[in-house]
């Protein structure tokens, strides 16, 4: 009996320091993560490309092989330019309004771009600026021919501060402005790609948007769930800036597109 309870132990104690040593390992992996993602750095011409029109900015995490990840951003960045050229968008989001708050319940949206517009960028569009990092690669499309400046070339990190546009909406005559915000999820890439879908939204929503509800009164306290439907052809759309809230894990968006 001795024997078997020593040996017993030693497994015990060899389960648990194997335990302690992958647990150290899995920290370490998401301390780095999570410090490399707070010092995320980008260039100037994906955070600031208002004054590049014509151009649409694709993103892809990395793959295995470097080629890989450049042929996906490039085709992300061709998809992109297409949405900002002609986005069909239809869809609509759904809120719970109770005497507690208004609870978000979901989203449902479709996007139709011009195909042939997309053929055409495919073969012709051409990548006038790339960046990569250790996790993603980001390329600069073009439809035509473009010189990127020199300080637009330039990597910055994101200010701490949020912008005065994420604070307040600019307001123009000539200009329709929606703005796209994401959670952060287990891919970057995945958080901007939310957060422009969602600032598409917002523009539609800001041209025309049509209200559902359904209420439910009961004896002590009033429900009612509203429907957001929008249904809105959009033409030049242009991203005006990125920003990335490091802090809280959100990742902001603005758009806008001429007012007609």
């Amino acid at each position: 009996m001795r024997q078997t309870f020593t040996h017993d132990l030693v497994k015990v104690e060899s389960f648990s320091l194997a335990r302690f040593r992958f647990l150290s390992v899995v920290l370490c992996v998401l301390l780095t993560t999570s410090l490399d993602s707070y010092a995320q750095v980008y260039p100037r011409w994906f955070l600031e490309p208002t004054n590049l029109s014509g151009t649409a900015a694709g993103y892809t995490q990395n793959f295995a092989y470097q080629s890989s990840s450049d042929s996906v951003a490039f085709l992300k960045g061709c998809e992109n330019l297409a949405r900002q050229h002609y986005t069909k968008f239809q869809g609509g989001e759904a809120y719970w309004e109770t005497e507690a708050g208004v609870y978000w319940m979901g989203d449902n949206f479709t996007e139709e771009i011009d195909s042939s517009f997309l053929k055409n960028i495919l073969s012709q569009g051409k990548k006038v600026a790339k960046y990569s990092t250790r996790t993603m690669t980001f390329v600069l499309v073009s439809s035509g021919g473009i010189t990127i400046p020199d300080s637009l070339r330039s990597v910055v990190k994101c200010s701490r501060k949020a912008p005065a546009w994420v604070e307040s909406i600019p307001q123009s005559n000539a200009y329709v402005y929606g703005l796209g915000v994401a959670p952060q999820y287990f891919y970057e890439s995945s958080s901007w790609e939310s957060a422009e879908k969602k600032a598409r939204f917002n523009l539609a929503r800001n041209k025309r948007v049509t209200l559902e509800t359904m209420q439910k009164v009961g004896n002590r306290s009033g429900q009612e769930i509203r429907n957001e439907i929008v249904s809105e052809a959009l033409h030049d759309i242009e991203v005006v800036y990125r920003w990335r809230d490091a802090g809280r894990g959100l990742y902001y968006v603005l758009m806008r597109m001429p007012n007609r």
